[in-house]
């Protein structure tokens, strides 16, 4: 009788770029794999904007040098694995471009408050570690078409920070543990807040007695980039 050949064990999932700005807690959750409660409004939002993100790469072509689309961003050390959604070159130089979709409300308020810093840290992943010259922001507004976009430089606080949290998420990856709350008013908008809450009371009495995110190490600071003079660019608007 043929003997079963043994099962190779499972590689440890890797790092997605997008949970760069999220909690410690929730980041583990991913890699751990647990599942998400999405709903409906979620789901349609998620599917216009994988509309709005391809006609995006499209129009790119008629006002950048698109050096490739969906570039793959990959660290062996780090066990980082994601996609750019676009390179351009500019003045000889490789931009990282990370596309983001929001409905008016939150988009009227980055108007005023600046980027949104889960976005902002996921585009730090590729500038930072994934090496580019620099990098794009762009928010469209669902409803408008209307865009904002932040220019992003290297800055190594911000490889130091990214560099702590992912090993800190893998740590507990590796141990099959989850860590500490990290409580905030994110809570509000997390698709796992049912694996750290027993009901939306209990998370809302959290939340009052701990309203401001206070992740370990504490976070670069991103509040200069509400200056319409530093954000304003024209070309891709």
């Amino acid at each position: 009788m043929e003997e079963k050949k043994p099962k190779r064990p499972k590689k440890p999932k890797t790092f997605a770029p997008s949970l760069s700005g999220r909690c410690l807690r929730y980041s583990v959750m991913d890699l751990l794999g647990f599942g998400r409660q999405l709903s409906d409004d979620t789901l349609t939002a998620m599917h216009e904007g994988a509309s709005l993100h391809k006609q995006f790469q499209q129009s790119l072509a008629t006002s950048c040098d698109v050096v490739g689309l969906e570039v793959p961003l990959k660290n062996s050390e780090l066990r980082i694995s994601g996609r750019i959604d676009a390179v351009v070159r500019e003045h000889e130089h490789c931009i990282a471009v990370e596309y983001k979709t929001m409905r008016d409300e939150k988009f009227s308020a980055m108007r005023m408050t600046g980027p949104v810093f889960d976005h902002w840290a996921q585009l730090a992943l590729y500038v930072n570690i994934g090496g580019y010259y620099g990098g794009w922001l762009v928010v469209e507004n669902r409803g408008t078409g209307e865009r904002l976009t932040w220019p992003q430089t290297p800055d190594p606080s911000w490889t130091e920070w990214l560099v702590q949290r992912i090993a800190a998420a893998q740590e507990y990856q590796e141990k099959k543990a989850l860590p500490l709350r990290e409580v905030s008013v994110k809570c509000r908008h997390c698709d796992r807040w049912q694996r750290c809450f027993k009901s939306e009371s209990d998370r809302e009495a959290a939340i009052a007695a701990h309203p401001l995110w206070e992740p370990v190490p504490q976070a670069p600071d991103i509040t200069w980039q509400n200056d319409p003079a530093v954000w304003r660019r024209e070309g891709i608007q």
